[in-house]
């Protein structure tokens, strides 16, 4: 099988991007089990969306823990040899308190995520997706999540841009960066099977993929 090499693998990107959506398909196609979000699970964010000057630290202090625990399960799969894919990574949750938190409660959420210690997380491969804001939004309105009423086209474009900057200068992984205003990987057949062509075919730590629009 194609990928056979590649046990542990991160779809990440920006909120209406399809990071979950790759993934299973990845899952799917290389009989993986996955490691998916569930932001519904914390329960700040509504009120996050609603107020987030108020509640920005517990709504990322949440997320911190719900990382912890799935890093554990990250692991326990490593160890069990079993391949797995997930929808987000560790540097995530730092993206989103750097974006949201004024400068004191960054510090004690810093500290928070010290002191639990989390290991590194150990991984084969990051695709990373990228969109601009303006794609993005129209998305996120249709899958009518109640929470995420809140979010609007500015707080998408700091979200963008902060995780452009966070693809350009990860290393810790091999990446594969896609463009996806003309490529759709997780719901075009032809999409897939060239981004999985172009995965097979990495021999760089860093390799992008950017299509003409359609």
């Amino acid at each position: 099988m194609a990928l056979d090499h590649l046990r542990r693998i991160v779809v990440e990107g920006p909120i209406g991007v399809g990071k979950t959506a790759l993934a299973q398909r990845l899952a799917d196609h290389l009989r993986a089990s996955t490691l998916f979000e569930t932001p519904a699970e914390n329960a700040f964010i509504a009120h996050f969306y609603e107020d987030p000057a108020r509640y920005a630290l517990p709504v990322q202090l949440r997320f911190l823990l719900q990382r912890a625990e799935r890093l554990k399960a990250w692991h326990k799969a490593t160890l069990a040899g079993e391949r797995i894919v997930a929808d987000s990574f560790l540097p995530r949750d730092r993206l989103f308190a750097q974006l949201t938190l004024p400068a004191d409660e960054l510090a004690l959420y810093d500290a928070m995520a010290n002191a639990l210690a989390l290991p590194q997380q150990r991984i084969d491969l990051v695709v990373c997706l990228q969109a601009r804001a303006e794609d993005l939004l129209p998305r996120v309105t249709r899958r009518a999540v109640p929470y995420e009423t809140g979010i609007d086209a500015e707080y998408l474009e700091r979200i963008c841009a902060a995780y452009g900057e966070l693809f350009l200068y990860y290393d810790a992984a091999p990446t594969m960066i896609v463009d996806t205003a003309a490529f759709d990987p997780a719901g075009n057949d032809d999409d897939f099977r060239t981004l999985l062509a172009r995965i097979d075919a990495m021999r760089g730590p860093k390799e992008f993929i950017k299509l003409a629009t359609r």
